[in-house]
């Protein structure tokens, strides 16, 4: 599995994400990275962008928030 490109600039602006990543963790919940933890294919490289776990990957992509303006 890759890990998220720590030279990205939400790691930049947000150092505290780069040391989750660094540590195996999840940027949102801190909990362990593990490929076992990945469902399919598209969920270990949306970690390689995000640097979220499936869990954090589920809450966001499958219940997104409606804005209203």
């Amino acid at each position: 599995m890759e890990s998220p490109n720590l030279n990205k600039p939400m790691f930049q602006v947000c150092p505290e994400y780069a040391n989750s990543v660094r540590n195996g963790e999840c940027i949102t919940c801190d909990s362990k990275i593990t490929n076992e933890g990945f469902s399919d294919e598209i969920s270990i490289k949306e970690y390689g962008i995000s640097g979220m776990c499936q869990e954090c990957q589920d809450s966001v992509f499958n219940n997104p928030t409606k804005i209203t303006s």
